[in-house]
């Protein structure tokens, strides 16, 4: 059976199941938009209540993020080897070792000296005035071509697999002694001086001393047991740091506690809830902002502030490596707050957030009209999920929320691939559902006709 539309065009039951679908979606929105109207709370207090219960959790997930971070690299001994490790391959880092190791070895060889020695006592053997000169030319570049040897020796070494793993392994040893640097206690094999955290280099020395020996190098022996130090952080403004540390490494567990707690009950006493959300998450969202500019903005300042002496490329590169793993936390909260933020934006009831979310429908309404060629025929699946579809809804979200809070450090990357996932999983949903309630009565009003 077919109808005529009103300009005297024939209609099949499609339009009219389209037209009448689309007059309860227009009658939908205006009963959320009065109930919206309805769910105002009266009280002039809760919207400075929930602004400032959200400012002050806001403010608190940067030094949450901050925290953790200083708890992992303080109790998490693998979680600080993860930091430090890949300085063993960093070429501004290995130049800048090699460049102390060097300092200490020629300290102690005097190959100038030596040279001079050798020739000294070569041409007191009544050579001939002719050898003897060339022998004394070339005093110089001998003791160039022996400055070369230990130096490549000591570079090929600081590039080897055998320093990488020394490197990691040393730093497993002195992760307890290096927590207590940073702590203000100091000690052992890493040691804190007049605002410097530094490792002392004496296994590579003695590595050196023994791979030249070896060699045939017979005056690195010559070379005693020395504690030369590397220095990891220098900052005239540490023993603040220290006492920073230790505040951070306290707060690192009931912190990001008291920030949610401060969030949820914005929430619960604002005057729109909705928006509460919003305002919390976009606020979240500026902190982690906040705080990756400010770890940008810190960094030229610390390099300008080291002497002269130290290696502003090794410095900066033992600077990016210490902070990667903030800057790592931060984008996975941030992600994680702009998700609510737009979650809450779409919700709307009217305004763009609503104008965004019917668009949204009318696609996802256009694929399902498609549905039978797709091969998306009516099914129990599609029964069960148009008929408990909130259940659903949230059972996907929760698990993605799991998901998430199940990982040990989750990245910028992993929560947005649980955002994107659970999109794709509610789009799957919504297809299923709707096509599993469309064909039966299509099918039944084929039979009538």
């Amino acid at each position: 059976m077919t109808s005529t539309g009103p300009s005297g065009s024939p209609t099949g039951p499609d339009d009219d199941g389209e037209v009448a679908r689309l007059k309860a979606e227009i009658d939908r929105l205006k009963e959320e938009s009065k109930t919206s109207d309805r769910g105002r709370r009266p009280g002039w207090w809760r919207p400075v209540v929930a602004g400032l219960l959200i400012a002050v959790a806001a403010l608190l997930a940067p030094v949450s993020v901050l925290a953790t971070w200083a708890s992992g690299q303080i109790e998490d001994t693998d979680r600080y080897l993860e930091t430090v490790a890949p300085l063993a391959k960093d070429p501004a880092v290995q130049d800048a070792i090699a460049a102390r190791v060097e300092q200490v070895v020629f300290s102690y060889l005097d190959l100038e000296s030596v040279t001079e020695q050798l020739v000294e006592a070569i041409n007191s053997q009544d050579l001939p005035p002719r050898v003897a000169s060339t022998l004394e030319a070339a005093a110089v570049p001998l003791a160039a071509a022996i400055r070369n040897f230990v130096s490549d020796r000591i570079h090929d070494l600081v590039r080897s697999d055998a320093f990488e793993q020394a490197w990691v392994e040393a730093n497993r040893t002195a992760h307890s002694e290096l927590v207590a640097a940073l702590l203000g206690e100091g000690g052992g094999s890493v040691t804190v001086d007049r605002g410097s955290v530094s490792v002392n280099l004496a296994t590579l020395i003695n590595t050196v001393k023994q791979q030249l020996t070896d060699a045939g190098f017979g005056i690195a022996d010559r070379i005693p047991e020395v504690q030369a130090s590397f220095t990891i952080v220098e900052s005239a403004e540490l023993s603040k740091v220290q006492m920073l540390l230790g505040f951070l490494n306290d707060l690192a567990t009931w912190l990001p506690v008291v920030g949610l707690t401060l969030l949820a009950v914005a929430i619960m006493v604002s005057r729109d809830r909705r928006r509460a959300v919003l305002a919390a998450g976009l606020a979240v969202a500026a902190a982690m902002l906040l705080l990756g500019a400010s770890l940008n903005i810190i960094r030229p300042f610390y390099l300008d502030a080291l002497p002269a002496s130290s290696s502003p490329e090794a410095a900066g590169a033992v600077y990016d490596q210490l902070v990667s793993f903030i800057r790592i936390a931060l984008r996975g909260l941030l992600v994680v707050a702009l998700t609510v933020a737009v979650a809450a934006w779409l919700s709307a009831p009217t305004g763009a957030g609503a104008a965004t979310r019917g668009g949204i429908a009318r696609a996802i309404a256009a694929v399902r009209a498609r549905g039978p060629m797709a091969g998306l025929q009516s099914s129990r699946v599609g029964v069960f999920l148009a008929e408990y579809r909130t259940p659903v809804r949230v059972g996907v979200i929760g698990t993605a929320a799991l998901i998430y809070l199940l990982q040990a450090h989750p990245t910028g990357a992993t929560a947005l691939t649980v955002v994107i996932g659970t999109v794709v999983c509610l789009l799957i949903v919504e297809l299923l559902a709707e096509s599993g309630t469309a064909s039966p009565v299509a099918a039944g009003e084929s039979r009538e006709d």
